[in-house]
Protein backbone atom coordinates (compact mmCIF):
# COMPACT_ATOMS: atom_id res chain seq x y z
CA UNK A 1 0.00 0.00 0.00
CA UNK A 2 3.05 2.46 -1.03
CA UNK A 3 0.31 5.41 -2.24
CA UNK A 4 -1.62 7.57 0.18
CA UNK A 5 -2.56 10.01 -2.53
CA UNK A 6 -5.41 11.95 -1.87
CA UNK A 7 -8.64 11.80 -4.04
CA UNK A 8 -11.18 14.02 -3.67
CA UNK A 9 -15.11 12.73 -5.25
CA UNK A 10 -17.44 15.37 -5.73
CA UNK A 11 -20.88 14.69 -6.41
CA UNK A 12 -23.82 17.15 -6.80
CA UNK A 13 -26.27 15.25 -4.28
CA UNK A 14 -26.85 12.48 -1.96
CA UNK A 15 -28.57 9.51 -3.29
CA UNK A 16 -30.97 7.47 -1.48
CA UNK A 17 -31.61 4.67 -4.46
CA UNK A 18 -29.51 3.18 -6.28
CA UNK A 19 -28.76 5.66 -9.52
CA UNK A 20 -25.93 4.51 -12.02
CA UNK A 21 -24.10 7.77 -11.89
CA UNK A 22 -23.20 8.25 -8.38
CA UNK A 23 -22.65 3.75 -8.47
CA UNK A 24 -19.92 4.95 -10.75
CA UNK A 25 -18.38 7.29 -8.85
CA UNK A 26 -18.49 5.19 -5.72
CA UNK A 27 -17.16 1.71 -7.92
CA UNK A 28 -13.67 3.98 -8.51
CA UNK A 29 -13.41 5.48 -5.12
CA UNK A 30 -13.47 1.65 -3.46
CA UNK A 31 -11.39 0.92 -5.75
CA UNK A 32 -8.91 3.42 -5.49
CA UNK A 33 -8.96 2.88 -1.40
CA UNK A 34 -8.35 -1.13 -2.14
CA UNK A 35 -5.18 0.24 -3.83
CA UNK A 36 -4.54 2.40 -1.05
CA UNK A 37 -5.57 6.13 -1.81
CA UNK A 38 -6.80 7.93 0.95
CA UNK A 39 -10.41 8.67 -0.51
CA UNK A 40 -12.75 11.45 0.34
CA UNK A 41 -16.43 11.44 -1.11
CA UNK A 42 -18.57 14.84 -0.44
CA UNK A 43 -22.45 15.35 -1.93
CA UNK A 44 -23.31 19.11 -2.27
CA UNK A 45 -26.42 19.71 -0.58
CA UNK A 46 -26.55 23.21 -2.56
CA UNK A 47 -25.74 22.47 -6.08
CA UNK A 48 -26.21 25.65 -8.57
CA UNK A 49 -29.10 25.45 -11.01
CA UNK A 50 -30.76 23.19 -8.97
CA UNK A 51 -33.92 24.29 -7.61
CA UNK A 52 -35.10 22.77 -3.89
CA UNK A 53 -38.71 22.07 -2.65
CA UNK A 54 -37.14 23.27 1.15
CA UNK A 55 -35.57 25.42 2.78
CA UNK A 56 -31.43 23.96 2.95
CA UNK A 57 -31.63 23.92 6.91
CA UNK A 58 -34.39 21.32 6.84
CA UNK A 59 -32.91 19.77 4.15
CA UNK A 60 -29.42 19.34 5.97
CA UNK A 61 -30.99 18.29 9.11
CA UNK A 62 -32.95 15.20 7.23
CA UNK A 63 -29.69 14.04 5.78
CA UNK A 64 -28.06 14.07 9.16
CA UNK A 65 -31.11 11.98 10.66
CA UNK A 66 -30.96 9.85 7.71
CA UNK A 67 -27.65 9.03 7.19
CA UNK A 68 -27.35 9.95 3.71
CA UNK A 69 -23.90 10.60 3.54
CA UNK A 70 -23.18 6.70 3.60
CA UNK A 71 -25.18 5.27 0.87
CA UNK A 72 -27.45 2.39 2.09
CA UNK A 73 -27.70 0.87 -1.45
CA UNK A 74 -23.59 0.07 -1.89
CA UNK A 75 -21.28 -0.90 0.52
CA UNK A 76 -18.23 1.93 0.88
CA UNK A 77 -15.17 0.88 1.75
CA UNK A 78 -14.72 1.64 5.55
CA UNK A 79 -11.80 3.61 5.03
CA UNK A 80 -13.33 5.83 2.75
CA UNK A 81 -14.28 9.34 4.53
CA UNK A 82 -18.05 10.27 2.79
CA UNK A 83 -20.06 13.62 4.03
CA UNK A 84 -22.29 15.62 2.81
CA UNK A 85 -21.86 19.38 2.53
CA UNK A 86 -23.21 22.91 2.59
CA UNK A 87 -22.08 23.61 -0.93
CA UNK A 88 -18.46 23.04 -3.39
CA UNK A 89 -16.29 25.51 -2.14
CA UNK A 90 -12.85 25.86 -0.19
CA UNK A 91 -14.12 25.75 2.94
CA UNK A 92 -15.82 21.98 3.09
CA UNK A 93 -13.65 20.42 0.81
CA UNK A 94 -9.81 19.21 2.46
CA UNK A 95 -6.61 19.61 -0.11
CA UNK A 96 -6.14 16.64 -1.84
CA UNK A 97 -3.99 15.74 -5.15
CA UNK A 98 -6.70 14.81 -7.37
CA UNK A 99 -10.07 16.11 -6.93
CA UNK A 100 -13.08 14.23 -9.25
CA UNK A 101 -16.26 15.84 -10.21
CA UNK A 102 -19.30 14.42 -12.35
CA UNK A 103 -22.33 16.39 -13.68
CA UNK A 104 -21.42 19.82 -15.33
CA UNK A 105 -23.06 22.39 -12.79
CA UNK A 106 -20.63 20.45 -10.16
CA UNK A 107 -17.34 20.45 -12.71
CA UNK A 108 -18.23 24.51 -12.67
CA UNK A 109 -18.20 25.13 -9.11
CA UNK A 110 -14.93 22.48 -8.84
CA UNK A 111 -13.20 24.67 -11.29
CA UNK A 112 -13.37 27.31 -8.95
CA UNK A 113 -11.42 25.75 -6.23
CA UNK A 114 -7.96 26.54 -5.03
CA UNK A 115 -5.24 24.11 -6.84
CA UNK A 116 -4.38 22.87 -3.69
CA UNK A 117 -7.63 20.79 -3.49
CA UNK A 118 -6.37 18.87 -6.11
CA UNK A 119 -6.15 18.31 -10.11
CA UNK A 120 -9.49 18.47 -11.57
CA UNK A 121 -11.03 15.70 -13.38
CA UNK A 122 -14.42 16.15 -15.02
CA UNK A 123 -15.74 12.53 -15.54
CA UNK A 124 -18.67 13.04 -18.03
CA UNK A 125 -21.25 9.97 -17.56
CA UNK A 126 -23.88 11.45 -20.39
CA UNK A 127 -24.55 14.67 -22.35
CA UNK A 128 -26.78 16.21 -19.82
CA UNK A 129 -29.17 18.70 -21.49
CA UNK A 130 -32.50 17.48 -20.12
CA UNK A 131 -33.15 20.20 -17.87
CA UNK A 132 -31.71 22.73 -19.81
CA UNK A 133 -28.58 25.20 -19.45
CA UNK A 134 -27.15 23.82 -22.59
CA UNK A 135 -24.55 26.72 -22.33
CA UNK A 136 -23.58 25.95 -19.27
CA UNK A 137 -22.86 22.36 -20.17
CA UNK A 138 -20.79 23.15 -23.09
CA UNK A 139 -19.11 25.82 -20.67
CA UNK A 140 -18.30 22.97 -18.40
CA UNK A 141 -16.52 21.05 -21.56
CA UNK A 142 -13.96 23.55 -21.98
CA UNK A 143 -12.70 24.45 -18.20
CA UNK A 144 -8.86 25.36 -19.26
CA UNK A 145 -7.43 23.76 -15.85
CA UNK A 146 -9.78 20.68 -15.61
CA UNK A 147 -9.04 17.17 -17.56
CA UNK A 148 -12.46 15.46 -19.29
CA UNK A 149 -12.77 11.77 -18.63
CA UNK A 150 -15.52 10.49 -20.83
CA UNK A 151 -17.23 6.98 -20.59
CA UNK A 152 -18.89 6.50 -24.18
CA UNK A 153 -16.97 6.89 -27.68
CA UNK A 154 -19.97 8.99 -28.75
CA UNK A 155 -19.07 11.51 -25.67
CA UNK A 156 -15.57 11.56 -26.57
CA UNK A 157 -17.12 12.78 -30.23
CA UNK A 158 -18.58 15.74 -28.54
CA UNK A 159 -16.44 16.59 -25.61
CA UNK A 160 -12.99 16.54 -27.13
CA UNK A 161 -13.26 18.95 -29.96
CA UNK A 162 -14.12 21.71 -26.61
CA UNK A 163 -11.84 20.40 -24.29
CA UNK A 164 -8.73 22.37 -23.45
CA UNK A 165 -6.75 19.39 -22.07
CA UNK A 166 -6.42 16.17 -23.77
CA UNK A 167 -9.74 13.41 -23.45
CA UNK A 168 -9.57 10.24 -21.97
CA UNK A 169 -12.43 7.89 -22.57
CA UNK A 170 -12.76 4.90 -19.74
CA UNK A 171 -16.00 2.90 -20.47
CA UNK A 172 -17.65 1.77 -17.92
CA UNK A 173 -17.95 -1.82 -16.17
CA UNK A 174 -19.51 -4.03 -13.77
CA UNK A 175 -18.59 -6.00 -11.26
CA UNK A 176 -18.20 -9.20 -12.51
CA UNK A 177 -18.19 -11.21 -9.44
CA UNK A 178 -21.31 -10.30 -8.96
CA UNK A 179 -22.86 -10.35 -12.89
CA UNK A 180 -21.63 -13.57 -14.33
CA UNK A 181 -23.32 -16.67 -15.58
CA UNK A 182 -24.89 -18.65 -13.21
CA UNK A 183 -27.24 -20.38 -15.47
CA UNK A 184 -26.53 -22.19 -18.62
CA UNK A 185 -27.02 -19.97 -21.63
CA UNK A 186 -28.94 -22.64 -23.77
CA UNK A 187 -31.13 -24.06 -21.50
CA UNK A 188 -33.02 -20.91 -20.58
CA UNK A 189 -37.01 -20.92 -20.89
CA UNK A 190 -38.49 -18.20 -23.55
CA UNK A 191 -38.72 -15.40 -20.92
CA UNK A 192 -38.03 -11.33 -21.71
CA UNK A 193 -36.59 -8.66 -18.85
CA UNK A 194 -36.75 -5.05 -19.27
CA UNK A 195 -36.24 -2.11 -16.76
CA UNK A 196 -39.12 -0.26 -15.79
CA UNK A 197 -38.21 4.01 -15.21
CA UNK A 198 -40.65 7.00 -15.15
CA UNK A 199 -37.98 8.82 -16.61
CA UNK A 200 -39.24 10.12 -20.68
CA UNK A 201 -36.01 9.01 -21.98
CA UNK A 202 -35.87 5.64 -20.85
CA UNK A 203 -38.76 4.83 -23.43
CA UNK A 204 -40.20 2.55 -20.80
CA UNK A 205 -43.98 2.70 -22.60
CA UNK A 206 -42.73 1.87 -26.03
CA UNK A 207 -40.80 -1.32 -24.41
CA UNK A 208 -44.38 -2.39 -22.24
CA UNK A 209 -46.61 -1.73 -25.54
CA UNK A 210 -44.67 -4.02 -27.86
CA UNK A 211 -44.34 -7.13 -24.45
CA UNK A 212 -47.98 -6.94 -24.31
CA UNK A 213 -48.48 -7.66 -27.73
CA UNK A 214 -45.88 -9.95 -27.57
CA UNK A 215 -47.56 -11.61 -24.80
CA UNK A 216 -50.80 -12.06 -26.82
CA UNK A 217 -49.16 -13.65 -29.11
CA UNK A 218 -46.49 -16.04 -27.15
CA UNK A 219 -48.50 -16.60 -23.88
CA UNK A 220 -45.97 -19.31 -22.53
CA UNK A 221 -43.18 -16.60 -22.70
CA UNK A 222 -42.51 -15.28 -19.06
CA UNK A 223 -42.35 -11.42 -19.38
CA UNK A 224 -40.86 -9.27 -16.58
CA UNK A 225 -39.41 -6.22 -15.45
CA UNK A 226 -37.91 -4.26 -12.41
CA UNK A 227 -37.21 -1.12 -11.44
CA UNK A 228 -36.73 1.68 -8.15
CA UNK A 229 -40.10 2.86 -8.47
CA UNK A 230 -43.25 0.89 -6.68
CA UNK A 231 -45.51 -1.20 -9.17
CA UNK A 232 -47.26 0.77 -11.07
CA UNK A 233 -50.85 0.63 -10.73
CA UNK A 234 -52.09 0.01 -14.54
CA UNK A 235 -49.53 -2.21 -14.61
CA UNK A 236 -49.97 -5.61 -17.08
CA UNK A 237 -51.54 -8.01 -14.55
CA UNK A 238 -49.89 -11.24 -16.45
CA UNK A 239 -45.87 -9.21 -15.96
CA UNK A 240 -43.74 -9.86 -13.23
CA UNK A 241 -42.78 -6.80 -11.22
CA UNK A 242 -39.00 -7.04 -8.97
CA UNK A 243 -39.55 -4.13 -7.18
CA UNK A 244 -35.61 -3.10 -6.05
CA UNK A 245 -34.56 -6.44 -6.12
CA UNK A 246 -31.63 -7.75 -3.84
CA UNK A 247 -30.78 -10.44 -6.17
CA UNK A 248 -30.33 -8.62 -9.53
CA UNK A 249 -27.57 -11.29 -11.02
CA UNK A 250 -30.54 -14.04 -10.38
CA UNK A 251 -33.43 -12.04 -12.59
CA UNK A 252 -31.03 -11.75 -15.00
CA UNK A 253 -29.59 -15.27 -15.14
CA UNK A 254 -33.48 -16.46 -14.75
CA UNK A 255 -34.43 -14.63 -18.33
CA UNK A 256 -33.50 -15.45 -22.24
CA UNK A 257 -33.66 -11.76 -23.38
CA UNK A 258 -32.77 -8.48 -22.17
CA UNK A 259 -34.73 -5.68 -23.54
CA UNK A 260 -33.95 -1.78 -23.42
CA UNK A 261 -35.83 1.12 -25.31
CA UNK A 262 -34.54 4.12 -23.68
CA UNK A 263 -34.35 6.97 -26.72
CA UNK A 264 -31.05 8.35 -25.07
CA UNK A 265 -28.05 7.05 -22.31
CA UNK A 266 -24.72 7.80 -21.24
CA UNK A 267 -23.40 4.28 -20.72
CA UNK A 268 -26.14 2.30 -20.03
CA UNK A 269 -25.30 -0.15 -16.95
CA UNK A 270 -27.95 -2.59 -17.07
CA UNK A 271 -27.65 -4.00 -20.83
CA UNK A 272 -23.72 -4.75 -19.22
CA UNK A 273 -25.16 -6.56 -16.25
CA UNK A 274 -27.67 -8.21 -18.28
CA UNK A 275 -24.63 -9.62 -21.15
CA UNK A 276 -22.71 -10.11 -18.17
CA UNK A 277 -25.34 -12.83 -17.17
CA UNK A 278 -25.65 -14.44 -20.32
CA UNK A 279 -28.93 -12.66 -21.71
CA UNK A 280 -29.37 -12.28 -25.89
CA UNK A 281 -29.60 -8.11 -26.16
CA UNK A 282 -32.42 -6.29 -27.58
CA UNK A 283 -31.04 -2.71 -27.05
CA UNK A 284 -31.89 0.64 -28.93
CA UNK A 285 -29.58 2.09 -31.72
CA UNK A 286 -27.76 5.15 -29.67
CA UNK A 287 -24.82 6.49 -28.13
CA UNK A 288 -25.16 5.08 -24.67
CA UNK A 289 -25.34 1.73 -26.50
CA UNK A 290 -23.04 1.66 -28.88
CA UNK A 291 -19.76 0.81 -27.40
CA UNK A 292 -21.20 -3.07 -26.88
CA UNK A 293 -23.76 -2.82 -28.88
CA UNK A 294 -22.64 -4.74 -32.56
CA UNK A 295 -25.53 -5.62 -34.51
CA UNK A 296 -26.47 -9.39 -35.41
CA UNK A 297 -23.14 -9.88 -33.57
CA UNK A 298 -23.49 -9.07 -29.77
CA UNK A 299 -27.07 -8.04 -29.57
CA UNK A 300 -29.88 -6.52 -31.90
CA UNK A 301 -30.40 -2.81 -32.69
CA UNK A 302 -33.79 -1.56 -32.43
CA UNK A 303 -34.78 1.74 -33.65
CA UNK A 304 -35.89 4.33 -30.88
CA UNK A 305 -39.64 5.37 -30.41
CA UNK A 306 -40.43 2.08 -32.78
CA UNK A 307 -42.78 -0.56 -31.62
CA UNK A 308 -42.83 -2.84 -34.74
CA UNK A 309 -39.14 -2.88 -34.75
CA UNK A 310 -38.80 -4.31 -31.09
CA UNK A 311 -41.86 -6.67 -31.82
CA UNK A 312 -39.77 -7.97 -35.23
CA UNK A 313 -36.35 -8.40 -32.91
CA UNK A 314 -38.04 -10.02 -29.77
CA UNK A 315 -39.59 -12.36 -32.36
CA UNK A 316 -36.14 -13.45 -34.52
CA UNK A 317 -34.69 -14.68 -30.91
CA UNK A 318 -38.62 -16.44 -30.08
CA UNK A 319 -38.19 -18.12 -33.13
CA UNK A 320 -35.10 -19.25 -32.75
CA UNK A 321 -33.14 -20.78 -29.99
CA UNK A 322 -29.76 -21.79 -31.91
CA UNK A 323 -29.59 -17.88 -32.86
CA UNK A 324 -30.84 -16.37 -29.47
CA UNK A 325 -27.84 -18.98 -27.80
CA UNK A 326 -25.16 -17.43 -30.18
CA UNK A 327 -25.82 -14.07 -30.27
CA UNK A 328 -26.06 -14.31 -26.03
CA UNK A 329 -23.00 -16.25 -25.88
CA UNK A 330 -20.87 -13.94 -28.19
CA UNK A 331 -22.34 -10.78 -26.37
CA UNK A 332 -21.50 -11.98 -23.11
CA UNK A 333 -17.74 -12.83 -24.26
CA UNK A 334 -17.59 -9.61 -25.82
CA UNK A 335 -18.22 -7.46 -22.54
CA UNK A 336 -16.47 -9.88 -20.71
CA UNK A 337 -13.20 -9.53 -22.54
CA UNK A 338 -13.18 -6.02 -23.38
CA UNK A 339 -14.86 -4.20 -20.36
CA UNK A 340 -13.30 -4.58 -16.84
CA UNK A 341 -12.80 -2.06 -13.79
CA UNK A 342 -9.06 -4.04 -13.44
CA UNK A 343 -8.49 -1.93 -16.56
CA UNK A 344 -10.48 1.20 -15.88
CA UNK A 345 -8.43 1.78 -12.37
CA UNK A 346 -5.26 0.98 -14.56
CA UNK A 347 -6.54 3.62 -17.37
CA UNK A 348 -7.29 6.14 -14.55
CA UNK A 349 -3.74 5.63 -12.90
CA UNK A 350 -2.11 6.54 -16.08
CA UNK A 351 -4.15 9.50 -16.12
CA UNK A 352 -3.11 10.61 -12.43
CA UNK A 353 0.38 10.47 -14.20
CA UNK A 354 -0.03 12.34 -17.29
CA UNK A 355 -1.63 15.42 -16.05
Amino acid sequence: MGHSKKINFILPFPTKRPNGGPKVMYTYANLLAEKGYDVQIYHSLNTSYTKYKKPYFIRAILHKLRKTSRPKWFKLNPNIKSFNIKKVSDDYISDADFIISTWWATALEVDKLKNEKGKKINLIQDYENWKGHEDKLLQSYSLPNTTNVVIASYLYDIVSPKSVKKTYTIFNAIDDSVFCVKNDIGKRKPSILMLYSNEKRKGTSYGITALIKIKEAYPSVVISMFGTPKKPIDFPKNFNYHHQPENLSEVYNSHAIYLTTSIQEGFALPPCEALSCGCALIATHIGGHKDYLINNETGLAIKTENINDIIEKIELFLKDDEYRIKIAKQGNHYFSTNFSWAKNIEKLEIIFSEI
